[in-house]
């Protein structure tokens, strides 16, 4: 399993996750920073550099912004109806991609 490990603290926008994850995804410049260009890129795959299966863990969300934190929760709540597995708290998050995931954009398998 590939893991990436990023750290909140310091993130003031939601730009600062994107760019944490994407970076870390090792994801071309051209990847977009929202949630469906990041459905797009972690579940149909083949964009990415960091390959399935992943765990993303988030550590430092107690100190991160409100609207970065808000952003993270949206974007592991949506990957999660594609079969992620998302676990988030007050100052952790963890998101799991399994290799197996649908590569249906339709909501799920």
């Amino acid at each position: 399993m590939n893991i990436v490990e990023l750290d909140a603290r310091y993130w003031n926008a939601p730009a600062d996750f994107y760019n944490a994850l994407l970076r870390q995804l090792g994801a071309p410049d051209w990847h977009g920073e929202s949630i469906p260009a990041m459905i797009d890129s972690m579940i149909v795959g083949d964009i990415n550099e960091v390959a399935l299966p992943l765990r993303v863990i988030v550590t430092g969300l107690s100190k991160t912004s409100e609207a970065a934190f808000d952003e993270l929760v949206k974007a592991f709540s949506a990957l999660g109806r594609y079969g992620a597995v998302a676990h988030i708290t007050a100052d952790r998050a963890s998101l799991e991609l399994a290799d197996d995931m649908p590569v249906s954009l339709d909501g799920g398998g």
